[in-house]
């Protein structure tokens, strides 16, 4: 939805009277100055569908959705006076638009309303039941957009186009359109912080030896204060036992340790970011990957923080194919690997990922601007001399 490019083409056609809609839009997006729909050519446009030269764009109206919180709680009333708070939690986003339809003929507006449902619809020739992501500008962009643009998952359409007013004018016609997008992800994501765009070559790092197990070791848990010696307290039922890392190393070996910083300036002060981790294993098969983040208040040198009882929480994965591409996305919290199938192309699998001394991976959350020291481990045996890795750190917010 360009309300930019269909002005220009409304405008041409006499359909409507100029308009300033976001004069920076075309640059933020890299378009060339708007001409007509065949020869810029326009996304809708289609050389084996004639009828599509006269359709014109779609013009946006208003749109709800964005500017209310998901989060929401049901207190649970006692038997007695009062109630229990209960959780809090966020539900889907709905987001309900309202768009104009501009075309030159009755022809026009038919492929319009085709084209609308079938953008609507998800990727093209893909599909997928986990939905897509919409990009959006929270206001008019400067620039290259960056700084104004957001980012919703797992999108989907909810109520399908409906015409709900048409009017037919000399020079073409204009119809009112509604539909309702879905969000499953309920947060808005801004692009990532700058300050870890960067890639980091593992082959590159330190070169250190240590045993992943032991490091733990020292990492003791308060006893209650409360907890009578000589009555103890009776032991809680037994729990299922939490699947821990079948490969998780016991002994030494030599692992190549990059770290990277983000300074606590650099962070939003009233948002809360998620990670996001991409690798690229090389020409070998990378075994023993752990990605480890510890908060940095005091924004010290990051070379210096090791203890791993003071660590916020690790990502660890046993192995990555040669070739292989790893993304751990904090934002739709969703792993993924892509590998290389030959003349087959490309096939995707879901990692199993494990968090401090192999055990339950719990997704982090970074809720303060504390700064943060990112430890990436890789063993040395198996580290490609191409394999190379980042982290990103994703701002978000319920409206916006």
């Amino acid at each position: 939805m360009n309300s930019a490019r269909a002005s220009v083409y409304a405008e041409a056609y006499c359909l409507l009277e100029s308009c300033e809609w976001c004069p920076g839009l075309p640059e933020a997006l890299d378009d060339m100055p708007y001409v007509d729909p065949v020869t810029d050519p326009a996304p809708w446009y289609d050389s084996a569908v004639p009828e599509s030269a006269n359709f014109l764009g779609v013009m946006g109206l208003s749109v709800s959705g964005f500017s209310a919180s998901t989060l929401s709680r049901d207190p649970i009333q006692l038997v007695g006076d009062g109630a229990a708070l209960g959780i809090a939690r966020r539900s889907h986003r709905e987001l309900v638009y309202s768009v104009l339809l501009l075309a030159l003929d009755e022809c026009g507006l038919s492929y319009a309303l085709e084209w609308l449902a079938a953008a609507l619809s998800g990727a093209p020739c893909e599909g997928s039941c986990g939905g897509d992501e919409l990009g959006v500008y929270a206001c008019c962009p400067t620039g290259d957009g960056t700084s104004q643009l957001r980012h919703l998952y797992g999108v989907g359409v909810m109520r399908s186009p409906q015409m709900t007013n048409v009017r037919y004018l000399d020079e073409g016609i204009i119809a009112e359109v509604t539909f309702t997008l879905a969000a499953v992800v309920p947060w808005i994501y801004r692009e990532p912080l700058t300050t870890l765009t960067g890639w980091v070559d593992l082959v590159d790092g330190d070169l250190v030896t240590f045993d992943p197990d032991e490091v733990y070791e020292d990492c003791v848990e308060g006893t209650p204060c409360l907890e009578d010696p000589n009555c103890p307290t009776p032991p809680l039922p037994i729990r299922a036992p939490v699947p821990v890392d079948a490969c998780y190393p016991t002994g030494s070996a030599e692992f190549r340790r990059s770290v990277v910083a983000l300074s606590p300036v650099d962070q939003p002060e009233w948002l809360e970011a998620v990670p996001v981790l991409e690798l690229e294993a090389g020409a070998t098969a990378l075994r023993r990957l752990i990605v480890r983040f510890w908060a940095n208040p005091l924004d010290t040198d990051c070379t210096e923080v090791a203890d791993p009882c003071a660590a916020c929480t690790d990502i660890q994965i046993p192995y990555l194919p040669a070739g292989g591409k790893l993304t751990v996305d904090g934002r739709t919290q969703t792993a993924e690997v892509a590998c290389s199938e030959g003349s087959l192309g490309a096939g995707s699998s879901t990692p199993i990922l494990y968090g401090p001394q192999g055990g339950s991976f719990e997704w982090p959350i970074f809720s303060c601007p504390t700064g943060l020291c990112i430890e990436i481990l890789s063993t040395s045996a198996t580290t490609a001399a191409d394999a190379r890795a980042r982290v990103l750190l994703v701002p978000r917010s319920d409206v916006g």
